[in-house]
């Protein structure tokens, strides 16, 4: 019984850490009609970062899709919500993005609801692994979907897969994959897979 407590005592304690650090993610399951095939086609440019900038780069690449000239490196010298090995929650990309004007809303769907937010025609932060055997965690922008792939705008640059002649995408994950590299669940962050940010212009 005590060590039933006890679990019961963590996961509250981590969930409140969490959701003050990262905010908590909202639930969406409700299926909505979005095309098969979907690529967002407005041109933009991938910079890629050298150490844990991805926060930075994934919030420079939106504001860039808005029209907002940004780069990574320079946003990331003041990026709120840092940690001390330089790493960033979810909650600094909604504060930089809040104050350039945007609203932000995080969400914890599926593919379907993800695919859905992407055909909107506004790239979607994601929150996945690196690599889907480690724990190392990595926002990237989704900036399309077919049948079989998520389509990013990676900026690592050992990651990138394609080069399909256009500015939009240099990443190519099976869903199969993507969805392992989504499943980012951790005994104390149990709520975070399958989350994702989503970008209005206010």
């Amino acid at each position: 019984m005590f060590i039933v407590r006890t679990v019961i005592l963590w996961i509250i304690i981590s969930t409140v850490i969490n959701a003050y650090l990262m905010t908590l993610p909202i639930p969406v399951l409700r299926k909505r009609n979005y095309p098969a095939n979907y690529l967002i086609l407005q041109n933009n440019r991938i910079d890629f970062q050298n150490n844990t900038e991805c926060a930075a780069f994934s919030t420079a690449y939106l504001l860039r899709h808005f029209g907002m000239e940004a780069e990574g490196e320079a946003l990331y010298t003041d990026f709120p919500s840092k940690t001390r090995a330089g790493n960033v929650y979810p909650k600094g990309i909604r504060k930089v993005l809040r104050r350039k004007g945007f609203q932000t809303n995080y969400y914890k769907g599926n593919i379907n609801t993800l695919k859905y937010e992407v055909s909107k025609g506004t790239p979607v932060i994601v929150f996945i692994k690196v690599q889907k055997n480690r724990n190392n965690l990595h926002f990237v922008p989704v900036v399309g979907y077919d049948k079989k792939n998520i389509y990013l705008s990676e900026s690592l640059r050992h990651l990138v897969n394609c080069d399909d002649a256009n500015n939009s995408y240099n990443r190519k994950v099976p869903i199969n994959e993507f969805k392992k590299l989504w499943n980012i669940k951790r005994i104390h962050m149990p709520l975070y897979s399958n989350t994702y940010i989503t970008v209005d212009a206010t």
